[in-house]
């Protein structure tokens, strides 16, 4: 009798080994599914930022020189006004791009808004004088420059 109760111990411990193998797999494949939702999420999250700004400057087309033209900070009081408003939000959305590239593992390879930062600060002078005066609002910003050094700095 005692032999059979020790059986069915064993067997009772294989088929909870079994199913705890399981759950396992299953907890990481969820893991993996909720990292790409989170990742794809926080992506819609930036673009949808960035689509916010791009609005300001199809509002104005005079400010698309600022950013994507090469053009310094305008003289006039309230135009330099206007380019800076839409320069520190710029600043902002590429910072938290820049953030959840690094946040998210599904992510982590994706280049897009690395390469899109180094083209903005190749063609927009008030962008790097901006974060340039206050690197540390941008954190990630900065450093992804300074890890990419560019002549026209």
């Amino acid at each position: 009798m005692g032999e059979l109760f020790g059986v069915i111990a064993s067997v009772g411990v294989v088929a909870s080994l079994l199913i705890s193998t399981w759950q396992t797999r299953e907890l990481a494949r969820q893991s993996a599914i909720n990292n790409g939702i989170a990742g794809a999420s926080a992506m819609y999250n930036g673009l949808e930022r960035l689509h916010y700004i791009e609005t300001f400057i199809a509002a104005a087309p005079e400010l698309h020189v600022y950013f994507y033209g090469g053009a310094d900070l305008p003289t006039q009081e309230e135009a330099k006004a206007r380019v800076l408003t839409v320069t520190r939000m710029l600043a902002d959305a590429l910072d938290y791009g820049l953030r959840i590239t690094t946040l998210n593992p599904d992510m982590e390879r994706y280049e897009g808004w690395r390469d899109f930062a180094l083209a903005l600060r190749a063609s927009s002078p008030p962008l790097v004088q901006v974060v340039n005066e206050h690197p540390e609002w941008w954190t990630v910003l900065s450093a992804h420059w300074s890890a990419n050094p560019y002549a026209g700095d």
